[in-house]
């Protein structure tokens, strides 16, 4: 596993490069890891040379805590592992009823087509746009408008109006449809 900062780009995909790019990265990590080191080694030293002999009562002291917290880590790793390992314990013997995800509440039968398209769910995403898709809405907006009563279609004829040329507006100039 090679970190992020380590990673190295080359160009070609051969079998030459792909070897190079993985030695790279892997000499990478292991200069990492000496300049690292070198520098707890330096730290260690200049610590024994501040403490002097009270220095092995510290160092023991820490190395004791950090064994414990590892302790810790790991036990609760190989506990993790283990139940990974071994599986689920209990087996559910009652079969599970899974209700549609359809409910048709309305008077009209849908098709199984029609089915098909509204199991898929509030996400499906349909067909895109023709090049005549505004028409198009507006023409169901008007067939949609006529079911209305009479008192109450000029203001909705108006309102669909504003709200289709807000869209259109609205479109990249090489979406937008000229007829």
């Amino acid at each position: 596993m090679i970190p992020k900062y380590a990673r190295i780009k080359v160009p070609y995909t051969s079998p030459a490069s792909i070897v190079t790019q993985r030695k790279t990265q892997l000499l990478r990590v292991k200069e990492e890891i000496k300049f690292l080191y070198t520098l707890l080694y330096k730290a260690h030293l200049h610590a024994a040379q501040e403490w002097g002999s009270c220095w092995n009562l510290i160092q023991d002291h820490i190395l004791n805590s950090v064994n414990t917290k590892f302790a810790d880590v790991y036990r609760t790793l190989n506990r993790k592992l283990s139940q990974l390992t071994h599986g689920p314990t209990d087996t559910i013997n009652s079969k599970q009823k899974f209700f549609q995800r359809v409910t048709n509440l309305t008077n009209i039968n849908f098709t199984k087509d029609e089915t098909s398209m509204l199991n898929k769910g509030l996400k499906y995403n349909l067909a895109h746009k023709h090049n005549n898709w505004i028409q198009n809405l507006s023409l169901e907006a008007e067939c949609a408008i006529t079911l209305l009563p009479h008192d109450e279609q000029e203001y909705m004829r108006h309102c669909v109006a504003k709200q289709i040329d807000k869209i259109y507006t609205q479109l990249p100039t090489y979406r937008t449809y000229t007829p």
